[in-house]
């Protein structure tokens, strides 16, 4: 076969390497469907066939990416049956993205647009730190972006807290406003979206709320995980999202599950969620970490030594938000002791010591100390009772068992009373709102009765947990 053949085939594709390199394409067309093809193979696409190695060009990194880890199964299939063997497969972009830079002021439409939104001026994509753990979660949002054809809809990014998800929606939500000025762009939380609901139907203003959120031409819900039971509003979400969907208008989610870990959401919105692209946001890797501080620290203004960031970076962390405390703490603490950075010697192994992550605590231990603080026996913790105090007390069990050992929810539903890891993921979540929301618990004790918000409960079985025994 001639390598400097040139041939048109069939669909958006350019290939060279003769007849094999034609029939690959366009085989691998009728596989996925035209739809499919077109959608990652598109007019950018060079295919050449040189000897045993196949190489792929498509238009863009997103696009290389998605290929080499969704693809690439069908596309090397269809390759080497053409082939009749082996081939080396390399798929590549055609053109390579520019690198993150500093951004420039929007136009004046894009900022009127940002600030009804109610976003934060700092989240752009330009200052967004790519790594592996993410890098998949940013293209998506960029494609989302910047192209008005609604490719991944809904775009639902999940991951756990302080991995940089509002971060990318509002960055998603500024680049938007600045590339379609004349679009309607709605930024909120799964929680702002419940209380406004809620007002419209109290005052009778529903028509205003439908108006509002079904005529929105990009809507993006940071925090829908705030949906989880609350049946009402995910019954108007669910319409909501329908319309939305059925103008061809896009919609965006970040939760921290993915949407079939979600405890007590609908069978329907679930099914709506996972009808897109569902992408996980990943702890950041020891360069990502790095670069996020060297970025924080230059934003601050701050001039910081490549060992003391170094060492930050190596802390066992996978919170970016804490990962910025600590630069915050390492720097303040400099200059208030008068010194430049890194801090003295004393101070930084201070620094270590309270950032060191406490050993993991056994599961009996925590449903001994909550039985005890709660007056009630362990088993009733372990139990199958329903009583309000019983369910409150199983549910710290669980959200403590989360974040002092190292277990998965299937494995604390089965140490705490063999519940499922939904009833697992519910208690926690359930805490989590009433540390939010400030809720109260009374109830009653040997000693007399007690009023406790849920915070305080759960600092103070913290503090029992952290002594000895």
């Amino acid at each position: 076969m001639s390598g400097a053949a040139m041939a048109e085939v069939a669909g958006p594709a350019v290939v060279s390497g003769g007849e094999p390199a034609q029939r690959i394409s366009a085989l691998l067309r009728q596989r996925l469907g035209a739809p499919r093809f077109e959608q990652w193979f598109d007019g950018q696409t060079r295919w050449t066939l040189e000897g045993r190695h196949l190489r792929i060009a498509v238009g863009n990194g997103f696009a290389a990416h998605w290929v080499r880890q969704k693809l690439m199964a069908e596309v090397r299939s269809t390759a080497e049956g053409v082939f009749g063997g082996p081939l080396e497969i390399t798929v590549e972009a055609s053109s390579s993205e520019p690198p993150p830079c500093r951004p420039a002021a929007p136009p004046p439409a894009a900022s009127a647009a940002c600030a009804s939104a109610g976003l934060n001026g700092r989240y752009r994509l330009e200052d967004f730190v790519v790594g592996p753990g993410n890098q998949l979660a940013y293209h998506s949002a960029v494609r989302v972006a910047e192209e008005a054809r609604r490719q991944f809809n809904p775009l639902f990014i999940h991951g756990s807290c302080g991995l940089g998800k509002t971060h990318l929606l509002q960055g998603l939500c500024h680049r938007y406003a600045g590339r379609f000025p004349q679009q309607r762009c709605l930024y909120l939380t799964g929680e702002q979206f419940t209380n406004e609901f809620l007002e419209a139907l109290k005052a009778n203003h529903m028509s205003q709320f439908r108006q509002r959120f079904r005529h929105a031409d990009l809507l993006v819900i940071d925090d829908a995980h705030f949906f989880s039971g609350k049946r009402r509003t995910q019954e108007e979400f669910l319409h909501t999202f329908n319309q939305v969907e059925a103008h061809n208008r896009q919609v965006v989610l970040a939760c921290d599950a993915a949407p079939r870990d979600l405890a007590q959401l609908s069978a329907a919105l679930t099914s709506r969620f996972v009808s897109g692209l569902v992408v996980r946001v990943d702890p950041p890797d020891l360069p990502t970490r790095l670069e996020i501080l060297r970025r924080f620290a230059e934003r601050r203004g701050w001039t910081v030594t490549e060992t003391l960031l170094l060492q930050l970076a190596q802390v066992p962390t996978a919170n970016v938000r804490e990962l910025e405390g600590l630069l915050l703490q390492a720097v303040a603490r400099s200059e208030l002791g008068g010194s430049a950075c890194p801090p003295p010697a004393g101070a930084w192994r201070d620094l270590q010591e309270r950032l060191r992550p406490p050993a993991p605590v056994a599961v009996e231990r925590i449903v001994r100390v909550v039985a005890d603080y709660f007056a009630l026996p362990p088993v009733a913790v372990t139990g199958d009772g329903r009583g309000r105090l019983v369910a409150a007390a199983r549910a710290a069990a669980m959200y403590l068992a989360r974040r002092h050992t190292h277990l998965s929810y299937p494995d604390i539903g089965r140490a705490i009373g063999r519940k499922s890891h939904s009833t697992a993921i519910g208690a926690c979540r359930r805490i989590q709102s009433q540390l939010e929301t400030g809720a109260l618990l009374d109830w009653a004790t040997p000693l007399g009765s007690r009023r406790q918000t849920m915070r305080e409960i759960i600092t103070n079985l913290t503090a029992q947990l952290r002594r000895p025994g």
